[in-house]
Parts: structure tokens; sequence; C-alpha cells
């Protein structure tokens, strides 16, 4: 990895309306109001007016795809043609790139228009969203308050109404996070589902990319695209075996995070499935495991640049980074073979049941810059950014952030569905069974 020209600053409305102006062509254009707070939120990096022609458009919705001729945000982690990737960071470079990842070629085949560039934590390397070179990436909901990360431009631009459907990438929960933090759906599937080329890696181990949407049908549409699976057939309704995360840390929730997952439990109930307390072995070693394959993978990618110049990662990035360089090579290499074993048994460390259910995070969004001192007695923004997400990411199952906000409170909340491997649609449907569970709100 090399530098490059450093990146631009804050993309500006005015800049960000000229290049969409004019594109009524669009099935879901952004609207100007709906665009001008994703660009206050700091949740767009670039707009590529290129990828807006409408001959082009007109063409993929006469095919008939869910997805033609819809815009779709692509974290600036994922290379889009004709567009820079600068990864959040001093270090991105303006240049275009020249191929599409994969996710974005799969994207186009279905008619959709990558025409957005969304912001992302310093090289993703943070789950809170609020360090990137271009400031903070705020919370559509309340602008004082975290987006979550890395994936933060992505939910915020959701979350606000400017885009309906975006991509981000989860490594230890980086689109399950913002999307519970912003009150939208985040899906991580399961691991090596889809292709990860032309995805700047933080740990390619554990890294997926992303679909995030505003509805449940939007990440169906997404998935679609980005599986080449359309929806199995039902061959009729079979109740579902439902574990309830329990015991330490899994019941440590603050009030509005404890009354949401109760309220999906019982709707899941009442669908006829059975939800039974469940109290895993595993969630203090996937916690172990987690940083010690994270932490010297991300610290491997950026070692040249370290080596060049350090100076031009933002601080906590930086200090991240160095931390990772001290663990021993003993130590990663037993760890990545710790999280091996647990992958190869899954239906045991599901203790049978079909799927298991959770928060997302144990608390909703936190204040921007806040670092510690969270309710319920959680001490650092890792632990409730990362621990209920982190578990699924190690055992490398698919799982998927589904909304609850209620009038009553403030914020939203995430309620985390997990499954067994290729089960993703198996979670999508389950998440339609309930519906929209934001009562009141948006």
């Amino acid at each position: 990895m090399t530098g490059g020209t450093p990146a631009a600053g804050h993309l500006t409305l005015d800049t960000a309306a000229s290049l969409l102006a004019g594109h009524s062509h669009l099935v879901d254009p952004p609207s100007a109001d709906s665009l001008a707070r994703a660009v206050e939120l700091n949740a767009v990096a670039h707009i590529d007016a290129a990828q807006l022609d409408p001959d082009l458009i007109a063409a993929a919705r006469r095919a008939g795809s869910p997805l033609a001729g819809r815009a779709v945000g692509i974290k600036d982690m994922i290379d889009v043609a004709g567009a820079p990737s600068r990864y959040g960071s001093e270090w991105g470079r303006d240049t275009p790139k020249v191929a599409d990842a994969p996710v974005v070629q799969a994207l186009r085949r279905a008619g959709a228009v990558p025409a957005v560039k969304t912001q992302t934590h310093e090289y993703a390397y943070g789950p809170t969203g609020d360090v990137t070179a271009a400031g903070p990436v705020r919370n559509p909901h309340d602008p004082s308050l975290m987006s979550g990360g890395s994936s933060a431009g992505s939910a915020a631009a959701i979350g606000c109404g400017a885009l309906d459907l975006a991509l981000g990438t989860d490594t230890g929960g980086s689109g399950r996070t913002p999307a519970a933090f912003c009150g939208i759906y985040g899906l991580r599937p399961t691991y090596a589902a889809t292709s990860i080329e032309r995805i700047f890696p933080l740990s390619p181990s554990l890294d997926t990319v992303s679909p995030m949407a505003g509805s449940i049908q939007g990440i169906a549409d997404l998935w679609a695209a980005l599986s080449g699976q359309a929806p199995s057939p039902q061959p009729g309704y079979r109740p579902l075996s439902i574990g309830f995360l329990a015991g330490a840390p899994w019941s440590q929730t603050v009030d509005s995070v404890s009354d949401a997952l109760q309220d999906v439990s019982a709707a899941l109930a009442a669908l006829g499935h059975s939800v039974t307390r469940y109290e895993p072995s595993w969630t203090e070693l996937t916690h172990r495991l987690y940083p010690t394959i994270q932490g010297p993978e991300a610290a491997a990618l950026h070692a040249d640049n370290l080596a060049q110049d350090a100076g031009r990662y933002q601080p906590e990035v930086l200090a991240r980074l160095r931390g990772a360089q001290e663990v021993p090579g003993w130590e990663y290499c037993r760890a990545l073979g710790q999280m091996e074993a647990l992958r190869s048994d899954v239906p045991g460390a599901f203790g049978g049941h079909d799927l298991l259910l959770c928060a997302t995070s144990p608390v909703t969004a936190p204040r921007i810059g806040q670092r510690e001192a969270f309710g319920a007695g959680w001490d650092t923004v890792w632990d409730v950014a990362l621990a209920f997400t982190v578990p699924f990411s190690v055992l490398g199952v698919p799982a998927l952030s589904v909304p609850v906000w209620k009038d009553t409170e403030r914020m939203p909340v995430g309620i985390q569905l997990a499954g067994r491997p290729g089960s993703e649609w198996q979670l999508i449907g389950l998440a339609q069974q309930l519906g929209d569970m934001r009562k009141g709100k948006g």
C-alpha cells in the first residue's frame, strides 16, 4: 500500500446538487432536502455524475430487475470504476479507480446505479464512524450522536432518507453497528459468501461486504443481486427454534434495548416460533480471538505506510495500529486455528437452535467522541459497539440487524438475528415476517 494525493475535504451541497441535477430518470433519486441532510451529516464522500447516464439507466429499467435504475451508495472502501476511493483517510487518492469491485459489478448487472460513495471510518478501522479525515459522520436522528462505524456514511445516508440502498463492509460489526445506531437494516453475510476483491481489506480472515437498506425488501433486493440467488420457495411454514442469548454479557443492556429485545421475542413467539433462553460457552473466546486476528492483519496491511509517514493517520487509528503491531506471531497463528475450530462446529455453537437472537449493541447511539462511561455497566466504546457483533464474525455466520423503535424512545435499537452458514434468505424471511418494528418512526 502506498500513499497518493491527500484526500479532498467535505463534499459541498452545491457541488452535490449540481452533480445530481436533472437526473429524474432515476427510480429513486435523492431529493434536494435529503441530499442536503446527507451532506451536512458528512455521509457522502463523492458523487460521480458519469454513473448517471440516462440511456444506460433507461435500458436497465426495461430489464425489469428490482434494482434497475435505483441509486445505491457504495462505502468508500469499495472500488467503483471512475470514482476515487479515499478510505476516509489522508492516505486516500483522488485518482479514479479503473474497475469495479465484483460486488459493484453484480449491482450494475441488476441495473443499480452506484453513483454515490459513502463515508467510512478511516480505513474501516473503528466502530464509531466519528474518525475520518473529513470529520465525524453524524447520526441522522441526532447529529450530536455517533452514526456507528465503520460503514458510517451508508447508514447515515439511508437513515436520513437520501438513499434507500447501500453497501458497507462488516469485519467485526461495521455494517450491523451503524445500522443499529441509525435505525436501518444491515446484513453481514456468511464469511466468503461474496467476493471481497477490490475492497480495501481490514482483516481478510473476517471481512465481508454488508448490504444495508431502509427496508427488509431492500436487503432482499441487494442480496439477490450479490448472491445471484432468488429466495428459495418455502415448502411450508416451519416453526424455528430460536436461542435467546442470555448470561454475561448478553443480558447487560440498557432498558430501551432490553424492552426492544422482549418485543421482538414476543413477536417471534406470536408467529409460532420457539424462543428459549440459551447461554453459549463461546462468547469470551470469540472476544479474545477477534482482536488477536483482526489487529495483526490490519497492521500488516498498513506496515509500509506506518514506516513511511505514520502521522498521516488519524491519531486514534494510528494508536490502534501501533498496538496491533505488538501482538506476537504465535498468538495470531494460534487464534486462527481456534477460530477455524469454532467455525467447523456451528451447529454445536448454536446449541441445536436454528437461529440466535440478541441485541446488536447493548446501548443506543453514544455521543460523538465518547469513549468511556456508558450505561448498563459498559466501560469502553469498543465494547458497546462490538461486544454483541464480534462473536458472529468469528463464527463466520450470517447476522442481520433489525431496527426497532418505539414512539416513546428517543433513538432506535438494533436487534440481531444470527443463522447458520448460508441462511441469509432464512434471516431475511424471518425479518419479513416480523414486519417493520419502527412504530411511529419514519
